[in-house]
């Protein structure tokens, strides 16, 4: 089990692997970067023991069950009220997804929110061809900060309508890809192909509107701790915010300084 603040802190440099448990967006992309660099500084390593999501990685790093928790959202209320120590380290944003060959020019929240409550099933009344649209998603599984903030942002709180459900967002990307009535949404990124990101409510989700949240769909990425971080956990999120760690962070998302 992980030690945390307060206690048996770890001596900076090598060490047993901090535990990092909560969103697969972060797990999936920086966290591994992040750790090959901060060993090459002489820190521990930092271990994604628990893909669990954002809700379930808090509860876990609260429990003294992981070390760090991250969350691809904002603090709930009532997690802040935890009083946990985090920081805000990058920038991601829901891109929209379509394939290449549909015509729709830009999606405004509310027509999305129509679309994925099931109110409207045809793209021609937002414009596009008579043709039903085709949902698709990762399973909703609870706990997602992806799905979370989808539900929060778009939808309003709203149920989602039956969609077609894959396991890994690639195979969500593949599918759009491949049929041109689909629709479907998920963390932006940079190597994504064969299909076309569609602008909210007029803004492409490029870095500096995704920043300044003039993007719609911009969220924040979160790292926490239990406590004010010492020791090895202090060192790996100071390494996260200096120049070399945002970098690593700017080739999946959009980082919190700005490379000089």
């Amino acid at each position: 089990m992980a030690l945390f603040l307060g206690g048996c802190q770890r001596p900076a440099g090598g060490g047993a692997p901090l535990v990092y448990a909560g969103s697969g967006s972060i797990s999936d992309t920086v966290l591994s970067p992040l750790s090959e660099g901060f060993v090459r500084r002489g820190g521990p390593p930092v271990e994604a023991k628990h893909y669990v999501g954002s809700g379930e990685g808090f509860k876990l790093l609260m429990e003294g069950r992981a070390d760090l928790g991250g969350m691809a959202r904002s603090l709930k209320s009532t997690e802040k009220a935890r009083n946990p120590y985090y920081v805000i380290f990058g920038y991601a944003a829901l891109a929209v997804y379509v394939h290449p060959d549909n015509p729709v020019p830009t999606l405004s929240r509310a027509q999305l929110k129509a679309f994925f409550t099931g109110q409207v099933k045809n793209w021609k009344e937002v414009g596009g061809p008579d043709a039903p649209v085709e949902l698709v998603t990762v399973h909703l599984s609870t706990g997602s900060g992806t799905t979370d903030f989808f539900r929060e942002a778009v939808l309003e709180g709203a149920s989602f309508a039956p969609t077609h459900g894959f396991t890994h967002p690639r195979e969500v990307l593949s599918y759009v890809a491949s049929h041109p009535h689909a629709l479907s949404w998920g963390t932006l990124a940079s190597d994504v192909h064969g299909v076309r990101v569609v602008p909210v409510e007029g803004v492409a989700p490029e870095p500096e509107a995704i920043r300044t949240a003039d993007y719609p769909l911009s969220r924040p990425l979160v790292l926490a701790t239990r406590g004010v971080p010492e020791g090895p956990l202090k060192d790996f999120l100071d390494y996260v915010m200096s120049p070399e760690g945002q970098a690593i962070v700017g080739q999946s998302f959009i980082p919190v300084r700005e490379a000089r």
